[in-house]
């Protein structure tokens, strides 16, 4: 679980930053899953995207709109679950485990949260952080939706100034196990 964690840092840290005032919206099918993205978004090609040791990224998507060199994204890491464990669990221990992989880190919410499609619920973690010395300090928003036997690790990177991040929690509770 941790290679996933680091994974999708690097990811995130990668391409973070600018805020849109309104999202509209598209549906994703994506390989046992479906989830709102912003509709201007655009999704990054496997080649430019770090190979994880462990799961696969099943999705990673990024705003056109770049400031300060970097852009607001979104990343779904899939893994198997070797043992049954809710999505609120998976989160929790997830977040704990988030809070050691990152520099400069700051708590700044954790809320439950439900997703529409089948009302299973989870904890939705805010913090800043820094993955490393050289990065910029940015926010993120980050859950777990367990489908089965696979886990979707979702994550927004988001510029410190998005406020409110309420319009990306709304889209996280699109995500629909399929």
């Amino acid at each position: 679980m941790n290679k996933i964690i680091i994974v999708s840092c690097l990811f995130l840290l990668v391409s973070c930053g600018s805020t849109a005032t309104t999202l509209n919206t598209t549906s994703f099918n994506g390989d046992g899953f479906t989830i709102d993205i912003p509709s201007t978004w655009i999704t990054v090609e496997k080649p430019a995207l770090p190979v994880p040791a462990q799961g696969s990224i099943a999705l990673a998507v990024t705003s056109t709109d770049i400031a300060s060199g970097y852009a607001n994204n979104m990343s779904i890491l899939k893994g198997k679950l070797t043992e049954a464990i809710s999505s609120k669990d998976y989160s929790l221990t997830n977040y704990v485990h988030t809070t050691a992989a990152y520099l400069d880190f700051i708590k700044l919410d954790e809320k439950k949260i439900t997703f529409t499609g089948d009302n299973d619920t989870s904890n939705l973690y805010t913090f800043e952080a820094k993955y490393n010395t050289n990065t910029p300090k940015q926010k993120f928003l980050q859950t777990a939706k367990v489908c089965g036997n696979n886990v979707y690790l979702i994550t927004f990177g988001l510029g410190l100034t998005t406020t409110p991040t309420t319009k990306y929690e709304d889209l996280i509770k699109t995500f629909t196990c399929k």
